[in-house]
C-alpha cells in the first residue's frame, strides 16, 4: 500500500481596512488596550453589527488574484463558544458558503514552481485577546490578567 502525505494549513490574515469587519471601531495597530472597542465589540445590549463593505471588496480582490471562484452570495453564521475574550458568546463567521472558493498560489522553490491549492477563504470577526503580562494592573496596583477587545469585532 502506498501512502501520500498531505499537509493542510489554516492561515489567518488581517485585511487592511480602516475599521473592523462588523463595527466602526478603528483597526489602527499599537493602540492601548480597549481603546478601539465600541458597543458592538463589547456586545452591549441592543447593538447590531454592520458588515464593512471594504472588507468584502478586499476578500473578493484576494479571490480574483488567486484565480478562485467568487461566490455570488455568502452567508455569515454564529460560531458559538464560550471564552473570556468573546463577550457575545459567538463569533460571526462564514462556515458554509465562503466568499472565495478554490484558487491557487504559485511559489518558487529553488528553480521549480510549486502550486499550492487553496480550498477556501472566508471572512470572520476576530475575538479579543487574553493578556497575561505587564500592562494590566489590578485595583491594588498588582500585575493582573485582562481582556483586550481592540481586535474584537
Amino acid at each position: 500500500m502506498q501512502w501520500e502525505v498531505v499537509i493542510g494549513l489554516e492561515t489567518h490574515a488581517q485585511l487592511q481596512t480602516q475599521s473592523k469587519i462588523f463595527s466602526g471601531a478603528s483597526t489602527r495597530f499599537g493602540a492601548g488596550p480597549n481603546t478601539q472597542a465600541c458597543p458592538v465589540d463589547l456586545a452591549l445590549p441592543g447593538v447590531l453589527p454592520v458588515l464593512n463593505r471594504q472588507a468584502v471588496e478586499h476578500a473578493i480582490r484576494f479571490g480574483l488574484a488567486v484565480g478562485a471562484k467568487i461566490s455570488p452570495a455568502s452567508i455569515f453564521a454564529r460560531k458559538n463558544y464560550f471564552y473570556p475574550d468573546l463577550p457575545k458568546g459567538y463569533q460571526i463567521s462564514q462556515m458554509e458558503i465562503p466568499v472565495v472558493v478554490g484558487g491557487h498560489l504559485e511559489i518558487l522553490v529553488g528553480d521549480e514552481v510549486k502550486v499550492v491549492e487553496l480550498t477556501r477563504a472566508h471572512m470572520e470577526e476576530d475575538a479579543g485577546k487574553s493578556v497575561h503580562e505587564e500592562g494590566f494592573i489590578g485595583p491594588h496596583g498588582e500585575a493582573s490578567s485582562g481582556i483586550d477587545l481592540n481586535r474584537a469585532g
